[in-house]
């Protein structure tokens, strides 16, 4: 499995390879393996004092590592960060397909998308109030918004207010899908609406909560409109009965 860096890492890592000469060494010791410090500083026109400037920032952003053979000091290129830089562009280049996947729909079927909805409900054993406050808690979310099994949420954030934004990363697999929205009413305990941005999401995709006193329990009923096609409604229509269940599961 691939690490995971924080936002603050990977700048680090991509700072350190923003520089032409640090590349360049990057690409000599992939090519021939570990090599003295003055075997680099001879293949560039600069002191050796100013090449081991850019061997220590690469050092630091935990590209190479050093390892000492009796006087001589030997560097070695490390690949686990640059194959983050590779999982990050390819987590770019994944958004960038699913958006023109939704805009190739959205542009064929744009007739149908005010008609198509989606209505489910769930009886769940626990207080409206507290069902309520799950779906603005950061890390409620990330315990229920499972809509399939093998899926999980890593990153989490609310601003549960009216124009408040929210925004989630469901990950499948490698991939990471980002997940959000603006939260248009919160009325307390009752009723909840917010828009639904996601790569497949079409303008004015919006999500209505309402959550009604049942016995002992709380009937929770979620409508969700607008879809690009029927298969996405469909699509959608299982996650959120798959997330209702886990809603249950997680306050239970």
């Amino acid at each position: 499995m691939v690490e995971q860096y924080s936002d603050a890492r990977l700048t680090e890592i991509l700072r350190a390879t923003s520089d032409p000469t640090r590349r360049v060494i990057l690409t000599h010791l992939a090519q021939e393996g570990a090599l003295r410090v003055t075997e680099i500083a001879a293949r560039f026109d600069m002191s050796l004092n100013a090449v081991s400037k850019h061997i220590k920032v690469l050092e630091s952003a935990g590209l190479v590592s050093r390892r000492t053979l009796w006087r001589e000091h030997l560097i070695e290129v490390q690949m686990a960060p640059l194959a983050e830089i590779d999982r990050w562009f390819a987590g770019l280049r994944s958004i960038w397909d699913m958006r023109l996947e939704a805009l190739e729909m959205i542009v064929t079927k744009e007739t149908q998308m005010t008609e198509l909805s989606l209505t489910t409900a769930r009886r769940i054993s626990a207080p409206a109030a507290r069902l309520f406050n799950a779906w603005l808690d950061p890390d409620m979310l990330a315990r229920f918004m499972i809509p399939g099994s093998g899926m999980s949420v890593p990153s989490a954030k609310t601003d549960p207010r009216p124009g408040g934004r929210f925004d989630l990363v469901m990950r499948d697999g490698d991939k990471d899908l980002p997940h959000g929205g603006v939260y248009r009413e919160i009325t307390p305990h009752s009723r909840l609406v917010f828009s639904w941005e996601t790569p497949f999401s079409v303008e004015g995709s919006t999500i209505t909560l309402t959550f009604t006193p049942d016995g002992d329990g709380t009937l929770v009923e979620l409508t969700h409109v607008k879809f690009a096609s029927e298969d996405s409604r469909n699509n959608h229509e299982r996650g959120w009965a798959a997330i209702l269940a886990m809603l249950g599961k997680t306050v239970a």
